[in-house]
């Protein structure tokens, strides 16, 4: 347009240089760009992974002495995160300042045909302001060719830190502005009779072992009852049977061995509560039902022992204030084992449930699981509980020491129950 305009093919031809020289500075630049963001996006990810496996050992480095290397370790990597960091911005700044030279070049070049007798004052201005506005064209250029390896590389470095899936993609159905999202496959319900562990470890995301070379059979309808001190492995053997810790070995439902524990091992099959479970800032029936219409409310609060709770609350639908702020620690211990009872699902795990109870509420409770048939795997240091247990498995050092019942145990390891 330019050149038609001006009536000279020069005058366009100034305007093309400077475009190619632009398009050309960036295509030229892109590998470089993405090298040097691909660099600083790894050391990014790399010294945020140090940093969370540094704190989820933190009592593990006290106790071993290990601060001053923890913190060296630190500095080394977030040195190798800010030097890749400096790389990356000075490439960038390199290739963002190209096009802007190339478009003062082409003013420069504008005005020196106006000097030169190329072309008259009016083609000179039209050449001056038509290549001005070519700024544009370097930002684009520049975010689209050389900035696309720097995001593609981040995404891909943290993509790997979420177990390999596409952070940017949303599956069909999902709304996360709505907080909606479909409902999981329900497949074909495998009754569970018998969980069989061999050589089971839960290991961490730092590396270290909660508990290591667990073997360890189940069947429906039993009661049975980790015992240990703090730290021995309790609440990591029941995460990992919950797909909630990564773990090695082999786990069997019924004589089928399970691939993929994370995917298979979820409600409906396996219901899980926490030594500090959290409940929702809604009602009694709302925390149990969680938005499944189908669910009932009555039986798993009777099973719990929570229905004289609820009834002095004023039925299912009171609220239980902020998080559970109106729920005692008992309350809201067996209003999260009411909504684990609700899923119905073939195995429960429970980690303490019952250490804010009294002794009376808690013989009740175990009698209640019993009764219901639940197949129960859980954590309790409360004598009461296992001795309504069928087995009771000790755990020293993240290590099985001993199993049978309870009263073939006492005499040996009373001292671990209160």
């Amino acid at each position: 347009m330019t050149a038609l305009i001006a009536g000279t093919w020069l005058a366009g031809a100034v305007l093309l240089v400077v475009m190619v020289s632009a398009a050309l500075a960036s295509s030229l630049g892109r590998r470089a760009a993405g090298r040097s963001a691909a660099a600083a996006a790894t050391a990014r990810a790399g010294f945020g992974q140090a940093l969370v496996s540094c704190l989820e050992s933190v009592r593990t480095v006290k106790l071993a002495a290990a601060t001053p290397q923890i913190h060296a370790h630190l500095r080394r990597v977030d040195g190798g995160r800010v030097d890749a960091a400096v790389r990356e911005h000075r490439v960038q700044t390199l290739l963002d300042g190209v096009p802007v030279v190339m478009v003062q070049g082409g003013v420069v070049a504008a005005w020196a045909g106006l000097l030169a007798g190329q072309w008259e004052l009016a083609t000179a201005l039209l050449v001056a302001n038509a290549v001005s506005g070519f700024d544009w064209f370097g930002r684009v250029a520049g975010s689209v060719v050389t900035e696309a390896p720097g995001t593609r590389a981040w995404m891909e470095a943290t993509s790997r830190l979420a177990g390999g899936g596409n952070l940017m993609h949303l599956p069909a159905g999902m709304d996360m502005v709505e907080g909606t999202s479909p409902l999981p496959e329900s497949g074909e319900r495998e009754p569970l009779q018998r969980l069989r562990l061999e050589g089971v470890s839960a290991v961490h995301d730092d590396g270290t072992l909660g508990v290591e070379s667990v073997d360890l059979d189940v069947g429906r309808g039993e009661l049975v009852l980790l015992l240990g001190q703090v730290g021995s492995g309790k609440s990591s053997l029941l995460a990992a049977l919950a797909g909630l810790v990564h773990s090695t070995g082999a786990i069997h439902w019924n004589d089928r061995l399970v691939e993929d524990p994370q995917r298979e091992l979820r409600p409906g099959r396996v219901a899980y509560v926490a030594q500090v479970p959290r409940v929702l800032s809604g009602t009694f029936a709302g925390n149990i039902h969680l938005d499944h219409g189908d669910r009932r409310v009555d039986v798993p609060v009777a099973a719990a022992r929570l229905e004289r709770d609820v009834a002095d609350a004023g039925g299912a639908d009171s609220l239980v204030g902020h998080r559970g702020v109106r729920l005692s620690g008992g309350q809201v211990q067996r209003l999260a084992l009411a909504r684990a009872l609700a899923s119905e699902s073939d195995l429960l795990l429970a980690d303490d449930v019952s250490s804010a109870l009294d002794a009376a509420t808690e013989v009740e409770l175990w009698r209640s699981l019993r009764e219901a048939g639940a197949t129960v795997l859980g954590a309790s240091n409360k004598a009461a509980a296992l001795a309504q247990a069928d087995r009771v498995v000790v755990l020293v050092d993240g290590e099985v020491a001993d199993a049978g019942p309870w009263r073939d145990l006492a005499a040996r390891w009373r001292h671990l129950a209160g």
